[in-house]
């Protein structure tokens, strides 16, 4: 079993990748809108929508990330139970 000290280095990690995949998404997407004006010279409009479009993202990521790590814990729960009966059936 995972220490006390391990579990919380796990949650911290969780958090940070949960933090840095909401965070990137948007930062890209605002420098994207900003070469995008720069280049054909629309003002703000390039920003505003690449800004839109990263915080969707952003917040999809946030939707995402923590369904597939409780589907990867779900799995490694019953893998451990199925690897628990085969122990007690060889026991027996």
């Amino acid at each position: 079993m995972a220490t006390k000290k391990n579990s919380s280095y796990q949650y911290l990690v969780m958090i940070s990748q949960l933090g840095i995949s909401v965070i990137v998404p948007i930062g890209l997407m605002f420098l994207l809108g900003k070469g995008l004006d720069y280049f054909f010279h629309t003002g703000n409009i390039g920003v505003i929508i690449c800004a839109i479009l990263g915080v969707m993202a952003g917040l999809r990521n946030l939707y995402v990330i923590p369904l597939r790590l409780n589907e990867k814990a779900q799995k490694n729960t019953q893998k451990n139970n199925e690897d628990e009966e085969d122990k007690k059936d060889e026991n027996k």
